[in-house]
């Protein structure tokens, strides 16, 4: 079936990306960096304008880079509007085209004072606070009066509760990916392009995005140099998920999706049970589990006696099954111990999910580009050999070790990351609390598989199946076990 996979994906760009795409805009279309500043505080204008008029005061606070640019063109917007905003701004050189707009202000009768000299105290009244301090020029950590001003919006905003309102221009000021904003900021108005930094602010900040003519389209003009190597998944619906679990009417077994899993070690039945019930459930068509223990071939067996179940043959023996000639998936690692993994030799036409117990079993051993580990932090950490102390370490870690050895890697976390085997990096931001549960690893394992075995490419996969998982809690009402979740999706028709 044809999904157009691009519709629900973003482009992001890293600080640098944004800075480089900034400045060929303004070589390659003749646009000035003025006219940019412009369009962003119009932008931003007309979108919160009627918020930011409900309010008693408004506070622009402004750094010296490009950030403080946009918010003095606000200033400008409002004052036109004969709504005079007070305006702190960080000493040291500017830009011409931040003085552009600092000068308009001025003329409008506006005045602007040395950030350093921000006290805000209010008593009833209601103030409306821009963050316009710093952007992708910022290097951490966050010192000096930037820092100092950071802690006097805090303050403000915590004695005052919903009396202050706080709006971020681009980027919360002084915000990493790996701590919390320093800035309690309410929303977020992201202007030009989607930042990765962006991806990583808690969900209570409200975000609104502004394009300003930024070349940002999957078909823009090549001029702007290299395309971003990082990208946002969006949730695929519902109604092209059940086309993607659909079977053709003169389907066969095969064609329906085939795998063959190996684990279920003894006392851990229930995880290699539950990804092969997941396989299934979708749509799979066949499957042979193979296991070290007995007492997990008589439970599947148990559960359904339709299903191929058997001990583990020797390494060398198993690529040799018939069954393993045939089958387009392999999925090793659910409720398997480490120690009874084999490690096989996989041809490069065969979809490989390694998963739990297989991560290490298979860790600084050379796979194929159609091979997926699936670990979570502490396994991840023992296939890169490191420590992890940072999203953006780990991620680095992770190029570093699909570089050397091939394969992917599927980081599971709240916010989890596929890291490609050339280098390109997904995102599914879209935390939900119902998933976190015992049980939804081997669940994600068992989806995953299914797409490998429908043919999809390792991203649309890991795409489908989140979006799928997802798709199956949003409208319940408490928090479901693994195994609701997994009866969840076939019971709402998927």
């Amino acid at each position: 079936m044809e999904i157009k996979f691009s519709e629900y994906s973003e482009s992001l760009f890293y600080d640098s990306e944004s800075r480089d795409l900034d400045g060929k805009t303004i070589r390659t279309f003749g646009i000035s960096g003025s006219h940019l500043m412009g369009f962003a505080a119009l932008s931003v204008y007309r979108s919160y304008r009627k918020k930011i008029l409900a309010f008693d005061k408004i506070h622009i606070l402004c750094g010296n880079g490009n950030n403080g640019g946009d918010g003095l063109a606000l200033a400008f917007f409002l004052a036109q509007e004969g709504k005079l905003p007070e305006v702190y701004l960080k000493s040291g050189r500017q830009s011409s085209d931040s003085e552009y707009y600092k000068n308009l202000f001025l003329k409008t009768g506006g005045g602007i004072f040395p950030l350093e000299t921000y006290s805000p105290e209010i008593k009833t009244e209601t103030v409306f606070v821009v963050d316009a301090l710093l952007g992708t020029g910022f290097r951490p950590p966050l010192e000096n009066e930037y820092a100092k001003t950071a802690e006097k919006i805090s303050a403000l905003c915590l004695q005052n509760g919903k009396n202050v309102f706080v709006l971020s221009l681009d980027t919360i000021s002084g915000f990493t990916e790996d701590a919390p904003p320093p800035i309690p900021a309410d929303a977020l108005a992201e202007i030009g392009m989607k930042k990765w930094r962006n991806v990583f602010m808690p969900e209570t900040v409200k975000t609104s995005f502004h394009r300003i003519g930024f070349p940002i389209g999957p078909d823009a003009d090549p001029k702007r140099g290299k395309t971003p190597d990082q990208f946002l998944w969006k949730r695929i619906p519902r109604r092209t998920l059940e086309r993607t679990t659909a079977r053709k009417t003169d389907s066969h077994k095969y064609e329906n999706g085939s795998l063959m899993l190996v684990g279920g070690s003894e006392g851990m039945s229930g995880a290699v049970i539950s990804s092969l019930l997941a396989f299934h459930s979708l749509g799979g068509g066949i499957s042979q589990l193979l296991t070290p223990s007995e007492r997990t071939v008589v439970q599947v067996l148990k559960k359904d006696p339709s299903l191929m179940v058997g001990p583990i043959p020797s390494e060398a023996e198993i690529l040799s099954l018939p069954f393993a000639k045939k089958v387009s998936t392999f999925l090793l690692g659910p409720g398997l111990k480490t120690e009874e993994c084999p490690i096989l030799e996989f041809p490069t036409d065969k979809n490989v999910i390694l998963d739990a117990g297989a991560v290490s079993a298979y860790k600084g051993i050379k796979l194929h580009d159609r091979a997926l580990f699936t670990p979570h932090t502490g396994e991840l950490e023992t296939l890169v050999n490191s420590k992890i102390t940072s999203v953006e370490a780990g991620i680095s870690l992770c190029r570093e070790y699909v570089r050397a050895f091939g394969a992917n890697i599927l980081w599971k976390r709240h916010s989890s990351f596929l890291i490609c085997s050339d280098g390109k990096v997904h995102v599914w931001n879209r935390p939900e609390p119902k998933l976190a549960v015992m049980g939804t690893g081997d669940l994600l394992a068992g989806i995953v598989a299914f797409y490998f075995s429908r043919k999809f490419t390792v991203p649309q996969a890991v795409q489908l199946s989140y979006s799928l998982l997802n798709e199956a809690v949003r409208k319940t009402k408490g928090f479901p076990t693994a195994s609701a979740i997994r009866k969840l999706w076939t019971k709402k028709g998927g």
